[in-house]
C-alpha cells in the first residue's frame, strides 16, 4: 500500500503558530526578530526593510521570475540577497505552498548545495522570502544563454554531482523524504564558486520518515502542472510521485548538461523533440556523439562518458524500480569524474602534446547491453531459444526499434 501525505496545515494555523514563536531581540539596523523554528531560527525581516533593499519593489532590481512571483536582488547590511515577493494569494494557491515549506520545512534543512531560506516577512498581507544569492546565475542561463561562456565538462560534473548530493539528501538525510518534483536546469543555481544550489521548492512533497521502509508514493493535486518535459511517465499516468521521480528529472538534466541542448524542442522532428528520448535512442543506435555538445568534442575521456551514459540511461527509465537511487547517482557521477582526471592526468604524463581524446565506440558498449536486457525482458526464461554447447541459454529479442531479430 503507498504512503499518503500528511495533512498540511491550514495557512491561518501556520501564521498562529509562526506569530506565537516570535522572539523579540534587541533592535538592530534591520529591525529583525528571531524566530523560533524546530531546530533553526528563521529570520523575520520588516516590510520597511526589505523595501529599502529592493528600493520598494523597484522593476531594476528584478534578477528573476519565477513560477510564484519575482526574485529581486537587494543589499541588507553587508550582504547581498535573493528576494522573492509571492504574488498575491487571490492569484493562486502557490505562494501558501510556498510559505509553508519555506518557512516550516526550508528553514530545516541543512546542506550545501540546498538552497539557504534566511528569513521571511509576511507584513501587510506580503509573502516575501529572503535567500542566499547565488551570483553565477542558473544552470539553464550558463547552459543556452548566448552571454554565457560554455561550462568545462569536468565543471559541468561537479555541479551534476553537487546537485545528486542534494537529491540524496532530501530523499534520505532529512528527518522526513522530500520530493523536489521540479528538478530542472532553472531550478540549480550556481554561486560565486560555481557550487550547485537546489531551489523552488513549491511543489516539494513530504513522505515518510526517512528511517522508515514504508514504500514512497505520494499523490498529488491533479491541478498542479509543473515542467512538463521533466515528469516522470507515472505522474502523468497515475498521479502518484515517488523519490523515483526526482530521479527521472534530474537524468533528464544530465542529458541536458551533456548535450547543451533544451530538453523540448517543438521545432525538430517529432522523436527528437523530448532531448532524452533523443538521447536514448541514439545510445541505442551508438550515435550518441552525434548531439553531443560541440564544444564538449574531444575533451570527456571515453571511460567517464561511458559512465555518465549509463547512469543518465538509467535514471530516465519508464518503469520506476529500474531506475537508481540518487545515492547510486552520486557515486557513479562521482566515479565518472575520477575517471576524467585520471584520463587526463596519464594523457598528460605520456603525451603533453596531446589535447583531446578519441571518440570511441567503447562508451556504448555497456549502454547496448542495457538495450539486449530490455530486448530480452531481462534474459527471461520465456525469451530462450535453445542453448550453447557448454549448455549457456540463447535468448532472442528485438533491437533497434523492434526492426532487428537477434539472438544472444
Amino acid at each position: 500500500m503507498g504512503f499518503c501525505l500528511h495533512t498540511l496545515p491550514s495557512f491561518s494555523e501556520v501564521l498562529k503558530e509562526v506569530k506565537s514563536k516570535l522572539r523579540p531581540t534587541k533592535s538592530n539596523a534591520l529591525n529583525t526578530r528571531r524566530l523560533a523554528l524546530p531546530e533553526e531560527l528563521c529570520c523575520r525581516f520588516s516590510l520597511a526593510d526589505i523595501k529599502a533593499a529592493t528600493n520598494n519593489f523597484h522593476k531594476n532590481m528584478i534578477i528573476a521570475e519565477g513560477d510564484t512571483g519575482f526574485i529581486f536582488g537587494g543589499k541588507i547590511n553587508d550582504g547581498f540577497y535573493a528576494i522573492k515577493r509571492l504574488r498575491p494569494t487571490s492569484d493562486s494557491h502557490l505562494p501558501l505552498l510556498e510559505l509553508r515549506y519555506g518557512v516550516k520545512f526550508l528553514s530545516q534543512l541543512h546542506h550545501p548545495n540546498v538552497i539557504s531560506l534566511l528569513g521571511y516577512c509576511d507584513e501587510k498581507a506580503e509573502m516575501i522570502h529572503v535567500y542566499e544569492y547565488a551570483n553565477n546565475g542558473s544552470l539553464y542561463d550558463n547552459l543556452h544563454a548566448e552571454n554565457h561562456d560554455p561550462i568545462p565538462w569536468k565543471r559541468r560534473l561537479e555541479i551534476c554531482i553537487s546537485v545528486a548530493r542534494a537529491l540524496h539528501y532530501l530523499h534520505t538525510g532529512a528527518k522526513f523524504v522530500l520530493i523536489h518534483r521540479d528538478v530542472s536546469s532553472k531550478n540549480i543555481l550556481l554561486d560565486d564558486q560555481w557550487t550547485s544550489k537546489l531551489c523552488n521548492f513549491s511543489f516539494c512533497k513530504r513522505g515518510p520518515h526517512s528511517m522508515s521502509r514504508d514504500p514512497i508514493s505520494i499523490e498529488i493535486e491533479s491541478d498542479i502542472a509543473y515542467t512538463s518535459a521533466f515528469i516522470a511517465p507515472e505522474v502523468a499516468i497515475t498521479g502518484r510521485v515517488s523519490h523515483k521521480t526526482d530521479v527521472f528529472s534530474f537524468g533528464v538534466v544530465l542529458f541536458e548538461v551533456l548535450c547543451c541542448r533544451r530538453i523540448f524542442d517543438a521545432e525538430l522532428e517529432m522523436d527528437q523533440r523530448f532531448l532524452y528520448r533523443w538521447a536514448c535512442k541514439c545510445i541505442e543506435n551508438g550515435t550518441i556523439y552525434s548531439i553531443i555538445d560541440p564544444y564538449l568534442k574531444g575533451k570527456i575521456a571515453p571511460q567517464c562518458l561511458k559512465k555518465f551514459l549509463e547512469i543518465a540511461y538509467s535514471c530516465v527509465q519508464f518503469e520506476e524500480n529500474k531506475r537508481p537511487t540518487m545515492g547510486e547517482v552520486e557515486v557513479t557521477l562521482e566515479l565518472a569524474l575520477e575517471l576524467q582526471k585520471q584520463a587526463e592526468s596519464e594523457m598528460e604524463s605520456t603525451n603533453p602534446q596531446e589535447t583531446a581524446f578519441v571518440a570511441s565506440r567503447t562508451p556504448m558498449s555497456s549502454i547496448f547491453t542495457i538495450q539486449i536486457e530490455a530486448a530480452t525482458t531481462n534474459f527471461h526464461q520465456d525469451m530462450i531459444i535453445g542453448h550453447e554447447t557448454y549448455g549457456e541459454p540463447i535468448y532472442r529479442g528485438l533491437i533497434d526499434d523492434g526492426t532487428l531479430l537477434v539472438a544472444v
